[in-house]
């Protein structure tokens, strides 16, 4: 079943399990660096993907590390946005792309933001990844 709340909350557990990075399914007001969040992204839902009642469910993960010291902030985000490695976001999803059980499949699809990002109202060291999940109604 198609649950974008368990779904977003499938991608939080595996960021943190996987990168040590505190990461939670859902836009809290404030975040302590570093930290991952993850929200819909647009468009949250595409119905009628398939026959079988497949629905693609569209979710960006937020990574905001300090942006007090910017060379050791854009080298630990290289590693996180990296395609492999410890601390690297795709390899955690390739490693469980069910996230827990959640959705059929999950894979990032691309880092659309890097650098100097705003999350509620203050400046990080950041990325932004979009993650594409498929799941059954």
């Amino acid at each position: 079943m198609a649950d974008i709340t368990a779904i977003a909350a499938g991608l939080a557990t595996r960021i943190s399990t996987s990168t040590g990075i505190t990461a939670t399914g859902y836009a809290p007001g404030q975040v302590v660096p570093p930290a991952a969040i993850v929200i819909p992204n647009r468009p949250a839902i595409l119905y009628g993907v398939t026959m079988d009642g497949e629905v693609t469910v569209n979710l960006l993960a937020i990574v905001v590390l300090s942006a007090a010291n910017d060379n050791t902030g854009q080298v630990a985000l290289n590693a996180i946005i990296s395609s492999s490695g410890a601390k690297s976001i795709n390899a955690a999803v390739q490693a469980d792309p069910s996230l827990g059980g959640t959705c059929e499949f999950a894979v990032v699809q691309q880092v659309s933001q890097y650098g100097l990002i705003e999350y509620a109202g203050q400046q990080y060291m950041g990325a932004t990844f979009l993650v594409q999940c498929g799941a059954h109604l």
